[in-house]
């Protein structure tokens, strides 16, 4: 006869029976990541300048106290591997994730950072760390809290890690990193010049292809207005991460899309990256608070990460890639220069002036280059990156056990293993992992003990404290003396300050103090037309009676939101001779690009033409008609 105490313990074997088959999978991931080879790729800079840096890496590093609520929502509500129940979404361990994916950005990202740095020239790799910011006007956003941004860079690299809100799933497929398992989030990206039929956007992982595309043509919009009104500041491109986290149901349908390193390599298409749960080799997590000579992460993904973007790097023209920012920078030591360099004039005063603008655009970069070491001590030699392999190195074991269990089909010890799991998570918020704390792993069977550490670890996972104490790591970055020389023709000139804003200071005022009167006159405000616009647009450099005359910079834009910005010769205000045109459609993704040779505001002659979706292609133009192929070499290319 069946008891009620009898019915009671069935349903509680029932109810575990079903637990352990949910959570029996082995938390296994892929071997080796989409992005192969083994990094060896050597990166030649042809640039005509060394005031720009070869790429930036943006990352998410703080929460503010005013942002932790709605950035724990969003998060738990756009998860990525699938829908996170209700019931699960407010939970005080599905914010202690929201954290860890923030403090494991911190660490991780210097894998990224050190590889890149080792192989490329000194001060051209540099860090942009973010500070996550919520208001009521804006929602959730994030900005940078160096000056790195405004450093001319010809690729920019967004990198965070992931896991899945709900601990539940975290041995199963969901994405995760957490022990040897790894989730990157990689987006890829440049001024829109660079590849303009995608905005500049190169690649993203696939989850966040259509925050990225938004964030790329929002950039490119806001900046060619920028231009078009003249004077209003340039926009600051938020974290593509915090920009998904922000739009739910995007969908990325109809973008023009490739494989990874794929054979149509070719296309003006942005390359997918697939969401990856990367196991890292086992042998090198085993004792990693204790040797750390072999990266693990760097083994399993950033080194075939780093060949793609080296790759990348050299089959981008660097100076066309840079132009605008370098413009960008040039205006703040001297409005006239910049207009003058977007006319890509020529006489000696102009280059004279030039040579110090950068000479000093330059020194900026050493300076921030010099903070970026300051951040990569801090963050990953130093007591945080200590903290974070204790922590991995436990979580590793951990799991290790927990594989082991559930071949075994240990119920007991996989609920226990299941519940450290989840109280882990608040300790990688803070990086705050004791010694203690790793013996504890090794006698994970006693549940009463788990759940006392985690609530001990609980107490030390707000992510205020976690600010404080980021904060109190990188100060001495950000506030050290720096001191950087600065050689310009056959002078040299050693300039300190204690943070960016004294050293900015520093540099203006040595500006201001050298510059050589211009020769020649470079117009802001002439008029800019195009055969295809009812509209009047501005031009930028030589004039002849109120229209752009000579070489410079024209932009049009109408109420429906099509555009077109040139860039090369023209006569009274239209596009004549050598340039290069972006014309923007409102119906239409992308942009469509033409370099070459034009006539009365139309491609004239061979031109080069790239579109979204499709490989460049030289043709033959008449007026503006294309009237078959053309030879390459017969192709007149613009000089940046």
């Amino acid at each position: 006869m069946l008891t009620p105490e009898k019915i009671v313990i069935g349903l509680v074997l029932v109810l575990l029976a079903l637990f352990t088959a949910g959570c029996a999978g082995t938390a296994s991931g892929t071997k080796s990541s989409a992005f192969s080879g083994d990094g060896g790729v050597s990166v030649t800079d042809f640039s005509l300048t060394k005031a720009d840096a070869l790429v930036v890496i943006r990352y998410p590093a703080i929460i503010h106290a005013d942002a932790e609520e709605p950035y724990f929502h969003a998060f738990s509500i756009n998860a990525i591997g699938g829908e996170v129940p209700p019931v699960n979404r407010t939970k005080k361990v599905t914010q202690r994730i929201a954290q860890s994916v923030i403090a494991k950005s911190n660490y991780y990202v210097m894998s990224l950072y050190r590889e890149l740095q080792r192989d490329l020239p000194e001060d051209t790799v540099l860090l942009s760390p973010h500070i996550v910011l919520w208001d009521r006007e804006r929602g959730l956003y994030s900005r940078p809290i160096l000056a790195t941004e405004q450093i001319p860079s010809v690729l920019t690299i967004d990198f965070s890690v992931y896991s899945f809100p709900d601990p539940t799933e975290l041995m199963e497929s969901p994405p995760v990193t957490f022990g040897d398992l790894v989730t990157p989030l990689f987006v890829l990206h440049g001024n829109r010049w660079t590849q303009p039929a995608t905005h500049g956007l190169f690649l993203a992982s696939e989850p966040m292809l259509q925050a990225a595309w938004d964030q790329s043509k929002t950039s490119a919009d806001r900046n060619r207005s920028s231009r078009l009104k003249y004077g209003a500041p340039p926009w600051q491109r938020e974290l593509d991460f915090i920009h998904f986290l922000t739009g739910r149901d995007r969908d990325s349908e109809g973008l023009p899309l490739k494989g990874l390193d794929e054979a149509r390599g070719e296309l003006m298409a942005v390359e997918v990256y697939p969401v990856e749960k990367i196991r890292m080799p086992g042998p090198l997590l085993q004792d990693l608070a204790s040797d750390y000579s072999r990266d693990p992460f760097v083994e399993a993904f950033v080194r075939g990460a780093a060949g793609s973007i080296k790759l990348m790097l050299n089959r981008i023209d660097h100076d066309r890639a840079t132009f605008f920012a370098r413009q960008q920078a040039l205006a703040r030591f001297d409005p006239e220069l910049a207009v003058a360099f977007l006319a890509r004039a020529e006489g000696e005063s102009v280059r004279a002036r030039l040579q110090l603008a950068e000479a000093l655009i330059e020194a900026e970069r050493r300076f921030i280059g010099v903070q970026s070491v300051g951040l990569f001590e801090g963050a990953y030699q130093g007591d945080y990156g200590n903290k974070m392999r204790e922590m991995i190195q436990g979580e590793y074991r951990l799991l290790e056990e927990r594989r082991d269990l559930a071949r075994k089909q240990n119920m007991t010890t996989a609920v226990a293993a299941l519940a450290l799991a989840g109280s882990v998570y608040a300790a990688s918020a803070s990086g705050a992992v004791s010694g203690v704390a790793m013996q504890t792993f090794g006698g994970a069977l006693m549940l009463g003990s788990l759940w006392a550490m985690s609530s001990t670890m609980e107490m030390r996972a707000e992510s205020a404290e976690m600010s404080e104490n980021f904060l109190a790591l990188i100060a001495p970055a950000l506030e050290r003396q720096i001191s950087v020389q600065m050689e310009w023709l056959e002078s040299k000139e050693r300039i300190s300050a204690l943070g960016f804003a004294e050293f900015r200071n520093k540099t203006l005022t040595l500006y201001q103090a050298r510059i050589r009167s211009l020769k020649g006159v470079f117009e802001d405000d002439c008029e800019f037309e195009h055969p295809g616009f009812t509209v009047t647009g501005r031009w930028y450099g030589s004039c002849r009676g109120g229209r752009g005359h000579g070489r410079g910079y024209g932009v049009i834009e109408d109420a429906a939101g099509n555009s077109a910005e040139y860039l090369g010769e023209a006569e009274y205000g239209l596009a004549s001779g050598t340039g290069a045109l972006i014309l923007k459609r409102r119906e239409r993704l992308g942009a469509s690009y033409f370099e070459g040779g034009f006539a009365a505001g139309r491609p004239h002659g061979v031109v080069r033409v790239e579109e979204p979706g499709e490989r460049p292609r030289v043709r033959e133009f008449l007026g503006g008609k294309d009237v078959g192929s053309a030879s390459e070499n017969k192709l007149e290319p613009l000089v940046f």
